[in-house]
């Protein structure tokens, strides 16, 4: 039988630092297929008198179409270091300001990401940036990404699914039922949930649709960031990647 080792590899390109994730190879001599999708992890970190960073970013190493893997790249660099370059200015600002008091600890931007899904045909993660700029807290901002490896494209939640099938009324039902069994936990009782939106947050996690909402959208902040997790044998054959959940 084939002994099946796991390897992790460092790839620097240019100054960035990046991290292969772990891919199966045979040792015994038989030649297996290696997947040419790599997710890797760009790291950066500061540590200043006025500001800490912390960040570690999903990134797409390899693939078929260059072009196709810069997009996705791009999309995810432009959900975070826009913010954390804005957060070190203003940081740098507010304690360089004459006659005011300084705070005992300096501003701070924290960015990490989880896998909630990689099989043969998609990978869905998510990325949780928390940013502390002054006041009584922090606050925590997520993005998600769901791709299909074969096109090496970002898919929407309507792509999920084929095409004119009314996948809407299932996760509203859905929503709408684990909100009622908690009402309080939600702002006016859970009446500022209206149904989802065409560009709804998402991402999938096995075999669950994860429907979020960032801090402050439906619930008080001590709630956290509300998720709601729907099985995906609910829309059976109309999820395009049905064979996943099931295989």
């Amino acid at each position: 039988m084939p002994i099946i080792a796991s390897i992790t590899s460092i790839i620097i390109i240019g100054s960035m630092l990046y991290t292969a994730y772990p891919q199966e190879m045979c040792i015994s001599g038989i030649t297996q297929r290696q997947n040419k999708f790599t997710l890797g992890e760009k790291s950066m970190s500061k540590s200043l008198d006025y500001f800490k960073e912390d960040i570690k970013m999903p990134q797409i190493l390899d693939g078929k179409d260059e072009k196709n893997i810069n997009l996705i790249n791009n999309v995810i660099k432009s959900d975070i270091l826009p913010k954390a370059e804005e957060a070190e200015k203003t940081s740098k600002e507010y304690f360089g300001m004459e006659g005011q008091e300084k705070p005992r600890f300096p501003f701070e931007v924290y960015s990490r990401y989880t896998i909630g899904d990689d099989n043969n045909e998609l990978i869905s993660l998510y990325n949780d940036y928390y940013e502390y700029l002054g006041g009584a807290h922090g606050m925590t901002t997520r993005t998600s990404y769901t791709i299909d490896k074969e096109k090496e494209k970002l898919l929407t939640l309507k792509e999920l699914f084929v095409q004119g099938y009314p996948y809407s009324d299932i996760i509203n039902k859905s929503i709408k039922e684990e909100i009622e069994k908690h009402p309080n936990d939600y702002f006016n009782s859970g009446s500022e949930f209206k149904g989802i939106v065409e560009n709804q947050n998402f991402y999938i996690e096995g075999d669950k649709l994860v429907i979020y909402y960032q801090l402050y959208d439906i619930a008080p902040y001590v709630f956290g960031i509300p998720e709601f997790k729907i099985p995906l044998k609910l829309f059976g054959q109309n999820y395009v990647y049905y064979k996943m959940v099931n295989s």
